[in-house]
């Protein structure tokens, strides 16, 4: 990771570089919090999430309960100085309810972690899925606002949404 400050004009902005992506550093304090064990796994997840956003796109850590999916969205948000939510979909969610979500981060600029997606009915996951195709659109696009909800909605181009799903589990979309 590449840490460097530039000038434009009299603001100054810390520049992050993973890889090809670069993101300007959030400062979104978010207080002391405990560092995630850096494994060849975790660099391997923080490059390609890194990669998913330079592209414009979210990211969607697959695997077993416990591995650390979550973690790693988490941990790479603070560190690039973003606020990161994490939500756990469960059949409780529906579309009504992901989509006030999906306007709040879209409003503000903030990372939507989406913890075990495939719980979602499948009716919901198709719903959600177009939400979340829209807001991609609109972020590949450099949209200063986007359709959702019925309205029109302001896109934050630092807007990041991520899905992790847990294979195998009954009960469970796969």
């Amino acid at each position: 990771v590449l840490l460097e400050a530039c000038r434009e004009g009299f603001d100054e902005k810390l520049q992050i570089r993973i890889s090809r992506a670069t993101f300007f550093y959030g400062f979104e304090y978010l207080g002391v919090g405990e560092r995630l064990v850096q494994t060849p796994l975790t660099d391997k997840c923080y490059l390609t999430l890194a990669e998913a956003l330079h592209s414009r796109l979210g990211g969607n850590p697959f695997g077993p309960a416990g591995t650390g999916k979550t973690e790693s969205v988490k941990a790479l948000g603070a560190q690039l100085g973003r606020m990161v939510l994490v939500f756990n979909c469960d059949e409780a969610f529906d579309f009504n309810a992901m989509g006030r979500i999906f306007v709040g981060l879209c409003n503000c600029g903030a990372w939507g972690c989406f913890d075990e997606f495939n719980r979602l009915e499948e009716r919901i996951l198709s719903a959600v899925s177009q939400q979340i195709l829209n807001i991609q659109v609109g972020l590949k696009e450099g949209a200063k606002e986007i359709p959702l909800m019925g309205k029109s909605v302001k896109l934050h181009p630092d807007m990041g949404s991520f899905v992790t799903m847990n294979p195998g589990y009954a009960g469970r979309s796969n």
